[in-house]
């Protein structure tokens, strides 16, 4: 427990970035026992795979808010449900979680606010919302159009914020999702 929260609390200071691709998953086809393998074989939360369906599950929910306080809890909880029906799909059981936790309604990362600047001043801190916008978009689009396919798309998204640093990150990332 205690290694899990202490890992969770790097939320948004993932200071080994993955490339795009490496723990990249559909929300829509992610399975809880894909989420318990993550876990056994890593021996850690699978914190990549998390922040892609909490953006995901919060662009359904109408949360805008990236709120990490709640992610360490949605993510036992999850893996709970998930020992007892390997076969159900993550997003709707991290959806009923979610849904009963209190969540910030403002804060410095957010879907409908953050620009670029915001990532640009402080990248190491906007690595982890990077990945959990890039699951919002997919689930406000209901698709699985994204920059974490391809490094190629991942490093356009970042120059794109760069050139653009006064425009939404949502926006930048669209662009660039492939």
């Amino acid at each position: 427990m205690k290694r899990l929260v202490l890992f969770c609390t790097t939320f948004f200071c993932l200071a080994t970035f993955c490339h795009a691709g490496s723990d990249m998953i559909d929300p829509h086809q992610y399975i809880c026992a894909e989420y318990l393998t993550t876990v056994s074989i890593e021996h850690a939360p699978p914190l990549f795979e998390g922040l892609q369906i909490d953006g995901f599950t919060a662009a359904n929910t109408d949360a805008t808010v990236a709120d990490s306080r709640i992610l360490p809890q949605i993510m036992l909880e999850v893996y709970a449900l998930c020992q007892s029906q390997p076969e159900m799909k993550v997003a709707p059981l991290w959806k009923q979680v979610r849904t009963r936790l209190p969540v910030k309604k403002d804060g410095l990362w957010r879907a409908d606010r953050t620009t670029c600047a915001s990532y640009n001043a402080d990248p190491d801190n906007g690595s982890g919302f990077v990945i959990w916008l890039d699951g919002y978009i997919r689930g406000k689009a209901n698709n699985t159009i994204s920059v974490l396919k391809r490094d190629k798309d991942l490093n356009a998204f970042f120059e794109g914020c760069r050139r653009e640093p006064d425009a939404l990150m949502q926006d930048v990332m669209k662009k660039f999702g492939k």
